[in-house]
């Protein structure tokens, strides 16, 4: 059976953060592509940003990590309950009209 693309991306991640000269190298990447972004116009900090957008921008925070945060607990709350009990075959159910004596 093939892995999903999100689970080869994990299994990716997992073995390149495993390293820590590897790890180093792709959060300094990462940084040096944040300060690219800042320097050409296409993100600013929260600093930056008038009062009206700094509350936008903090209350879209505040429901995504809320959202996430339901999420993680869903997933947990489903690894948690027991398996369902297997339905039965279509000749061992029984309905109500089998049960009806009629003439």
């Amino acid at each position: 059976m093939s892995l999903s693309a999100a689970e080869r991306q994990r299994q990716y991640r997992a073995r390149r953060d495993a390293d820590p000269e590897r790890k180093a190298q792709n959060l300094n990447k990462d940084r040096n592509r944040w300060k690219k972004r800042l320097i050409a116009g296409h993100a600013s900090t929260v600093a930056e940003l008038g009062e009206r957008e700094k509350r936008s921008k903090r209350r879209y925070w505040r429901e995504a990590q809320q959202k996430c945060r339901t999420r993680k607990l869903r997933l947990e709350l489903v690894e948690m309950t027991p398996p369902q009990s297997p339905e039965l075959a279509p000749e061992q159910q029984t309905s109500r009209l089998d049960q009806c004596i009629c003439p």
